[in-house]
């Protein structure tokens, strides 16, 4: 481990709670609520990588309350106030009308204390306790049903100390269907369980990615990248877990390139001009020293805007886990220029 990775791991553990839960199963009484008190933001997001083409990837991103922070939020949707607008993706490798929009929350959403119910108009509904979701979405062009069984394999990606901004994933199964095209698909494997709430803080974000890989039928790899004000990096990390163990948490000589971006700047519906990558490469190795993974991505020019102020796509990768190779299609979020 480098000088630098050490005083950067110190200072992460420093600012967040999150490193001493590494490791210990999901605890039913985490925190899973709408905005309240000082929560202004609270976000809800499923993902499905992996998926055969032309799907690619499927993910439910909800955010309710536009955070403070620029990359985040969606000035353009707020007809009342902040704390009263909603916005909701049901992002695919295809497009369709109306996958994206935003709503009013006093209006058009019912939230549960619990959020055992999490209903957007006639649209969207995730409900259920845990360990057991249902997810169903309704649009003429795109109808989306899934059972969700989560399990206590958690990956917190942030805890910040003061209560400012809390962060997990759960590691889970899932089966459904999603309909489109006039033809129903059936669907199942690992998918992800994702809450984050926050305080109404303006936090000074520059960059952010977050990328899932199902690695097989039981193992996924998350990799996040979290960069702040000239480009000084906040967080670097891939988790590892798997239906069988809770896995770890790495980040010695952790690396994301660029390598490649889109010729033409895309301009955001809030005015920010963002590059996205079209080639990238990631690595990081274990405890050991040993090169745990190293990623190899091109992107499949499936992009579409709704993840908070930024964009999801999908990729196809090759590369090395503990010392196999690797292929596949892996999911991406990507906000900001790198």
């Amino acid at each position: 481990m480098s000088l630098k990775d050490v005083v950067f791991h110190a200072a992460q553990r420093g600012v967040s709670g999150s490193y001493a839960l590494r490791g210990k199963p999901f605890d039913p009484a985490t925190p899973f609520h709408p905005p309240q008190g000082r929560y202004g933001t609270v976000h809800y997001g499923l993902m499905l990588p992996g998926l055969p083409a032309p799907l690619n990837f499927i993910d439910v991103i909800a955010v309710i309350g536009q955070p403070r922070i620029t990359l985040w939020r969606n000035d353009h949707l707020i007809e009342t106030t902040a704390a009263d607008t909603a916005n909701l993706l049901i992002g695919a490798g295809i497009e369709f009308p109306g996958q994206f929009r935003g709503y009013q929350v006093d209006r058009d959403l019912e939230l549960a204390a619990d959020s055992s119910i999490v209903r957007f108009g006639d649209e969207f509904q995730l409900e259920g306790t845990y360990p057991n979701f249902t997810v169903a979405y309704r649009n003429p062009a795109f109808d989306l049903y899934l059972q969700v069984r989560a399990t206590d394999k958690v990956s917190h990606f942030a805890k910040v100390r003061g209560g400012l901004y809390d962060h997990w994933s759960l590691l889970c199964q899932y089966d459904g269907a999603v309909t489109y095209d006039g033809r129903t698909t059936e669907l199942s494997g690992l998918n992800t369980l994702e809450y984050a709430r926050g305080a109404d803080v303006a936090l000074p974000f520059s960059f952010f990615t977050y990328q899932i890989i199902n690695i097989d039928d039981t193992t996924q790899v998350l990799m996040t990248e979290v960069l702040g004000p000239l480009g000084v990096p906040v967080q670097r990390a891939v988790y590892v877990r798997s239906l069988h163990d809770h896995g770890g948490t790495y980040e010695d000589n952790f690396a994301f390139d660029v390598h490649r971006v889109e010729p033409v700047a895309r301009r955001t519906p809030n005015g920010l001009p963002m590059r996205l990558a079209t080639e990238f490469t990631w690595s990081v190795d274990d405890e050991q020293g040993r090169e745990l993974i190293e990623i190899q991505a091109v992107t499949n020019d499936d992009y579409v805007y709704g993840m908070a102020g930024g964009y999801v796509g999908s990729y196809r990768y090759t590369g090395r886990f503990r010392g196999a190779p690797i292929d596949g299609t892996g999911y991406i979020e990507y906000i900001g220029n790198r």
